[in-house]
């Protein structure tokens, strides 16, 4: 017989014979030793979890957290998202505690050392119910689904057509769709002085991953698979407090049982299966073409460089072609609004700020107008600090949650002083415990991102107030891409696809604020940060006028 009891990390194994058994003595001595270990995990988790409750943080008013009165409720579906969680962290400091759904105590995270332990560390992770979200959405194969050493071989071999080199290839290919973007937004201004410029910058994204990804046209498509990616997009737009409930409660089903969910027969569940059936007949469409495609064409697009690696590199692995059938509904849904919603942002920054616009048009004149090279975009000063300033302010992934899967203990970059006035310099936290990654409000601290950091204000990048140090995510210490094991692959594919759409628009075009909008625009965190207009409703509409 032997018992397994975890500690601190460890496990203890004590191994009890039937021999020893008989030996009242010896078995009296086993049982006081497991008897003792049992009890010192015991006040040690119940000291971990004593520490979380001595985190100071906001009073709950709802032990339901069903009104709007409940802390979940608060940071998630404030009038515009951040309202109480940057007033908060100002308040309590980076780390402050919450409650969650029926009185679970919630960490709050934006202090920097610790996000990056968290992000890196394989003791945090999705909770059930995300995890089983992500399946219902993404192929059980999609490189952001799987775990372990599948994870890693997927990631292998993804990263070598998103390097800095693989990714410049493409510029033409963006180029052609920002002058898309861009004809549409003229063709727009034709019928009215007012542009929504959510819609296309969607549509823009959208072409870019089928161009630059699939190396397919998006009308190649369907008509279907444009339905159904218009109404997960909606789907995705939507977060409710019965939501917030329902997330709570998922914790305790099965997660056999939630998982055929999907099966259920509402609207929002047949859009979901509907879109993994189709990008997987699409996935399989296109690897018979590409496989079939002559030896020149091999870079042409990601899929060709993924499917064809060995024939030009031997170090590096081919995808078998069932792995990349299984990326195809995360390429077709993970990068089109987190961008699109990026560039509208920026965009409504631009049109309240005209002299800042003119000096960006002016950079974008004078750079496009000599003969270009291929790091053209990386020259302009201006242009990078507007992306850099627009990533930072408006991550797409503002808030994160993660579960520790045992018990552990977080680094603090800056000391907290507790409620009973303990000062503390790391928390230990029990298995099971839900810390939530405040990413929007990591990038607005001024310890970081100097002075006024809730200002959008693109100088900061240019007169160094925003601190050099230890890096965090993978582009100027920002977490907007995430960090660790799980960067999001295409950030550089993203960062070149705004700096052409910026390039673009701005070259062509003046923005500014419409007066027939109430109020100033607001943000909305569901899936994704989005832009409201005054009425709440999703949207970056703008006065337009043709410069060139």
């Amino acid at each position: 017989m032997s018992y397994d009891i975890p500690l601190r990390g460890c496990r203890i194994f004590i191994l009890l014979s039937p021999t020893t058994m008989h030996d009242s003595k010896t078995a009296l001595t086993v049982a006081t030793a497991v008897f003792g270990l049992l009890s010192l995990r015991s006040i040690i988790r119940r000291r971990r979890s004593a520490t979380v409750r001595d985190i100071d943080g906001p009073e709950s008013k709802s032990w339901k957290f069903v009104s709007s009165k409940g802390n979940l409720a608060d940071l998630l579906l404030p009038p515009s998202y951040g309202q109480y969680e940057f007033a908060w962290t100002k308040l309590f400091g980076a780390v402050y505690r919450i409650k969650g759904c029926f009185g679970q105590n919630r960490l709050v995270v934006s202090d920097p050392l610790a996000l990056q332990y968290i992000t890196n560390s394989p003791s945090f992770q999705l909770g059930p119910v995300l995890a089983v979200m992500r399946g219902w959405l993404y192929d059980r194969g999609a490189v952001i689904t799987i775990r372990g050493e599948e994870h890693r071989r997927l990631r292998a071999a993804l990263n070598v057509r998103f390097t800095a080199a693989a990714v410049r290839k493409y510029r033409p290919t963006f180029e052609h769709v920002a002058h898309w973007i861009s004809e549409q937004v003229d063709n727009a201004v034709d019928k009215s002085e007012e542009v929504d410029l959510s819609p296309i910058l969607s549509g823009g994204a959208l072409r870019a991953i089928t161009d630059v990804a699939l190396g397919s046209p998006i009308d190649d498509l369907g008509p279907e698979f444009v339905e159904v990616n218009t109404r997960l997009l909606e789907i995705a737009s939507t977060r409710s407090s019965g939501q917030i409930v329902f997330d709570a409660i998922a914790v305790y089903i099965p997660k056999p049982l939630l998982r055929l969910m999907i099966n259920l027969p509402s609207s929002a569940f047949r859009a979901l299966r509907a879109s993994k059936m189709l990008s997987r007949n699409i996935g399989w469409r296109l690897v018979r073409e590409k496989l079939g495609a002559p030896e020149g064409s091999y870079d042409a697009d990601i899929y060709s460089s993924l499917l064809h690696a060995d024939k030009k590199d031997s170090t590096k692995k081919t995808l078998h072609p069932a792995d990349l059938v299984a990326q195809a509904s995360l390429i077709l849904l993970a990068g089109q609004d987190t961008t699109a919603n990026t560039l509208a942002f920026g965009m409504l920054e631009l049109a309240q700020r005209p002299e800042l616009q003119a000096r960006l048009r002016e950079e974008i004149h004078t750079t496009l107008s000599t003969a270009g090279s291929s790091d053209q975009y990386d020259n302009m000063p201006l242009l990078n600090a507007f992306i850099k300033e627009t990533l930072r302010m408006y991550p797409a992934a503002a808030l994160s949650e993660r579960v520790a899967l045992e018990d552990s203990v977080i680094p603090l970059a800056t000391p907290i002083t507790t409620r009973s006035g303990k000062t503390i310099d790391a928390i230990p936290v029990g298995k099971g415990q839900v810390v939530m990654l405040g990413v929007a409000a990591y990038q607005r601290l001024d310890s970081r991102w100097g002075a006024k950091s809730e200002e959008f204000d693109p100088e900061r990048w240019m007169d160094g107030r925003v601190r050099q140090g230890e890096a965090i995510g993978p582009y100027a210490n920002l977490l907007s891409f995430f960090a660790g094991p799980h960067t999001c692959l295409g950030w550089r594919f993203a960062i070149l696809e705004m700096q052409t759409i910026v390039c673009d628009l701005i070259g062509k075009f003046a923005f500014s604020t419409s007066e027939n909008e109430d109020g100033p625009f607001r943000l909305r965190l569901a899936t994704t940060l989005q832009p409201l207009n005054g009425k709440g409703e999703k949207g970056a509409k703008l006065c337009v006028e043709r410069v060139v």
